[in-house]
């Protein structure tokens, strides 16, 4: 985790090594937003939106019959 402070116009500076880490560069858009508790989240913004929700639930769904007969099968 890293310090970082707020600049006199609002900038805020990401450490070289995180830069280095997820691969920024000059010139990349990001989004930034904030919860309710104050938590503030900055991702990149994606190059196509649509795209991008496409992608995010990858991997969260089941298929439901199998998972069932999986469960039914420890029930001995």
């Amino acid at each position: 985790m890293s310090v970082v402070k707020i600049g006199k116009r609002g900038t805020l500076v990401i450490p070289a090594e995180i830069r280095k880490q997820i691969k920024i560069k000059e010139g990349d858009e990001f989004l930034i937003d904030t919860s309710e508790s104050g938590v503030m989240y900055i991702i990149r913004k994606p190059a196509d939106f649509i795209e991008a929700l496409k992608e995010a639930g990858q991997g969260i769904w089941i298929d439901p019959v199998n998972y069932v007969r999986g469960e039914r099968e420890t029930w001995q």
